[in-house]
């Protein structure tokens, strides 16, 4: 009963939605799949901004990619509350702001996520994307479906709903098959990835592409970075003249942050959450950074269990350990990881514990430098308080994910 309710209440905040983008008209770009949507909208909006800084652009600084939170980011709405007070509050705000609102932007990046059937409907009544961009599938958010195939088509409803141009990943075998079907105008990405470097520079790490410099750091990033450049040559026909330019970028917190370090060891924060594919391409993206700029460190490996894998987890963290066990050492933290990684440095119950065991470890063999990557965490799991255990800088913790109020009830 609740859920009819609040989807009643959905689908009047919808209306307003509806209301406004027929009054104000922006562009929207959309981006979906499984991998990599956030990171791939933070690249997009932001290599757009500074591209045509005469043009107002718009994405929300959360993860509003569902049916409230797509309609919180398109009337800039960034702190929602479930609460009855709140949400007659932001219906008396919605109501006078689709009627009364002015263009707050030119161009609007969005999210799409799905969790059941039918979700991507309702998106999509919401608002039809000019663009829409497709990441890379992963064996996760499969629970209220019955396989693999039907999250597919549930999440495909986007490309033959795009007005404009649809961006496919290459690498992805089910965009390939899709791609003979669409009608729209569409385009590959990622079909090389394009040749870049890194550079090391008073204590900071660059990456070097065409003639831009930029703190974006790891493969997927560059590919998101080009297909920025490609989708904004399709929405305005311009080519960008080749000139040296420095593209700094303000990407999520737990999303490839790099922090000072204590005993000279990296760490690499990519706590915010992760699937078995992206688990594997961030330790290889730590080793080739240590490949490149730090040949005599080594790898290390702080790991949690993954979830919303299902039956597959067993396999999955199996085959995660085999991975990630060729490239040095782990620590991992709860029970799958417990059960399914072999001989390794230790598994622990709670992220603070195993950051001080870390902690220890590293001061245990100062005569060794390591790149430290912390990989997955949720809202159960807070992985980032094992990486409060070895960071320099006290002050670098409020860059670290949940570290609002509400979270510090919690017992890690």
């Amino acid at each position: 009963m609740k859920q009819k309710i609040l989807l009643f209440i959905y689908k009047i905040f919808a209306i307003f939605a509806k209301i406004y983008l027929k009054r104000t008209k922006p562009e929207i770009i959309w981006i979906t799949w499984s991998v990599g949507k956030t990171s791939c909208r933070m690249i997009v909006s932001q290599t757009i901004k500074n591209l045509f800084p005469n043009k107002k652009i718009y994405t929300s600084p959360k993860n509003y990619n569902s049916e409230i939170w797509i309609i919180c980011s398109i009337f800039r709405e960034e702190n929602y509350k479930p609460s009855i007070f709140f949400l007659i509050l932001l219906f008396l705000k919605l109501f006078f702001k689709s009627i009364f609102w002015w263009k707050k932007y030119d161009i609007l990046v969005l999210e799409y996520g799905v969790d059941k059937p039918k979700d991507m409907d309702f998106l999509l009544w919401v608002a039809r994307p000019d663009i829409s961009v497709f990441t890379k599938l992963d064996f996760i958010h499969v629970a209220n479906f019955k396989d693999q195939d039907e999250l597919w088509l549930e999440k495909s409803k986007l490309i033959f709903a795009t007005k404009k141009a649809v961006f496919l990943n290459k690498q992805d075998p089910f965009q390939n098959s899709l791609f003979p079907e669409i009608d729209q105008e569409k385009y590959f990405y990622n079909e090389d990835v394009p040749n870049f470097y890194y550079t090391f520079e008073n204590w900071k790490i660059f990456s070097n592409i065409w003639q831009i410099k930029t703190n974006l750091l790891w493969e997927e990033n560059i590919v998101y970075l080009e297909l920025a450049f490609k989708i904004a040559v399709i929405l305005w026909f311009e080519d960008f003249e080749e000139k040296e330019i420095y593209l700094d970028f303000e990407l999520q917190w737990g999303r490839f942050s790099i922090f000072e370090w204590i005993c000279d060891s990296i760490i690499v924060d990519s706590s915010y959450n992760s699937w078995p594919e992206s688990m594997k391409t961030m330790i290889k993206n730590t080793d080739i950074l240590r490949n490149e700029l730090f040949p005599d460190y080594k790898n290390l490996f702080v790991l949690w269990d993954m979830r919303e894998i299902w039956q597959n987890s067993t396999q999955k963290h199996k085959e995660l350990f085999e991975f990630a066990s060729k490239f040095w050492e782990i620590i991992s933290v709860w029970k799958e990881t417990a059960a399914n990684f072999w001989k390794h440095i230790g598994n622990f119950k709670y992220s603070s514990q195993a950051g001080k065991i870390l902690k220890i470890y590293l001061e245990e063999h100062k005569d060794q430098k390591f790149i430290i990557l912390f990989k997955w965490s949720q809202n159960t799991i807070f992985l980032e308080e094992a990486i409060k255990e070895v960071l320099k800088n006290k002050e670098d913790e409020s860059k670290l994910v949940r570290q609002e109020k509400y979270w510090k009830k919690e017992d890690f």
